[in-house]
């Protein structure tokens, strides 16, 4: 391997290899501070201290399954806690199901949004705040699948005096097909950025379910006032806006990750891509900046690399050893992420969809801003 003389190199060549190592190393210290500390997290000990929960759960038309929903959380080794149902304008004898299971079940409350309107989720997850009569809430869907009997105890254990939120780790359940996977890969990709972001002290999330929260930071500010013609978003946006440093816990526990079993849809992923983009346009400016720094050296990296092999191909096997320590240092932090949640089955497809994600990003960005600007001036 061939030292790379300097007294050769014309002052563009200097440019670009500088700007290489500056990129390299904008990358390495992500990595380092932001995703290592995600990856190598452990929860702190455990709080004994009970603290009252209501589990808000919206259903819709699951009278052949709405048993079956409630049962799993008949095995919870945690018994303050209330489960509040919102039937949402169900069109069969979900409600009425519900009404007889409720006079048999003291932890069961229902409630309904009995006309389907705009901005029916939101709607709902008002309801669903106002009937709490808990000081902590925790929101999930009924597509939620095998909730385990420590998931409640030991969310309610990383809470203490100081805590505002504890947030746990949500996708899909693994089935078989394309689509699965790439909503499974978008999913663990959302929890690694807004966990590394969040221990880093710039909490926020994309996934508003399995989020133990203060009831308080709905009331306080005014809930999905000024909000509700924002599509795609719900509790997020609420969430990023009330979230401060030291007072977010994240786990990366699997005893308390929840994973929905949903049919396959062509346009499940295409949702998900636009309701992090848009979430991101929300988030404060020292967010946003530090994501694009992170978005744009991800890229740059690679294009600088090829560009100074292009130029200078005697050189290769220096240039390219930084994108490589990269890569094998965010394989390692994939991994290990990976094995801590005991995510299986995505180790690779994982690692290219880091990669490729600020291009899907910027694309779809541009492509919501022009639709906007076209709808704008029709």
């Amino acid at each position: 391997m061939k030292i790379i003389n300097f007294q050769m190199l014309t002052n563009s060549d200097i440019a670009l290899l500088a700007s290489l190592a500056l990129v390299f190393l904008i990358q390495i210290y992500f990595l380092l501070v932001y995703y290592l500390k995600l990856a190598l997290h452990k929860d702190r000990s455990p709080n004994q201290v009970s603290n009252q929960v209501t589990i808000i759960l919206p259903v819709r038309n699951e009278e052949e399954h709405i048993r079956e929903i409630l049962h799993k959380f008949s095995d919870q080794q945690y018994n303050d806690y209330q489960l509040l149902v919102i039937n949402v304008y169900s069109e069969d004898s979900t409600f009425e199901i519900l009404k007889v299971l409720a006079e048999t079940n003291p932890k069961l409350k229902i409630t309904s949004l009995s006309q389907e309107a705009m901005f029916s989720e939101k709607q709902a997850i008002n309801i669903g705040m106002k009937g709490a009569s808990s000081p902590w809430i925790i929101l999930l869907t009924s597509l939620s699948g095998t909730i385990g009997p420590e998931w409640l105890s030991k969310l309610n254990s990383l809470l203490t005096p100081e805590t505002e939120a504890v947030i746990a780790y949500t996708n899909l359940g693994r089935t078989k097909g394309f689509r699965n996977l790439i909503c499974r890969l978008e999913l663990f990709n959302q929890f690694m950025i807004s966990g590394s972001w969040a221990l880093a002290g710039k909490p926020f999330v994309f996934n508003e379910n399995n989020i133990l929260f203060k009831k308080s930071m709905y009331f306080d500010t005014l809930g999905f006032r000024h909000k509700l013609n924002r599509n795609f978003a719900n509790l997020e946006l609420i969430f990023n806006e009330n979230f401060k440093k030291g007072k977010v816990e994240i786990t990366t526990n699997p005893d308390m990750a929840v994973h929905e079993l949903i049919e396959d849809d062509r346009g499940d992923h295409l949702k998900l891509l636009r309701k992090s983009v848009q979430i991101r346009q929300n988030l404060f400016w020292s967010i946003k900046i530090s994501l694009f720094l992170d978005d744009v050296t991800k890229l740059l990296l690679p294009a600088l690399a090829v560009t100074l092999t292009v130029i200078h191909p005697e050189n290769w096997m220096i240039i390219f050893a930084f994108p490589v320590i990269f890569i094998l240092l965010l394989l390692i932090i994939v991994k290990i992420l990976l094995n801590r949640l005991n995510e299986q089955k995505i180790f690779i497809p994982s690692l290219v969809y880091f990669l490729a994600k600020p291009i899907i990003n910027w694309c779809l960005f541009w492509s919501m801003y022009l639709i906007h600007r076209r709808s704008k001036w029709n």
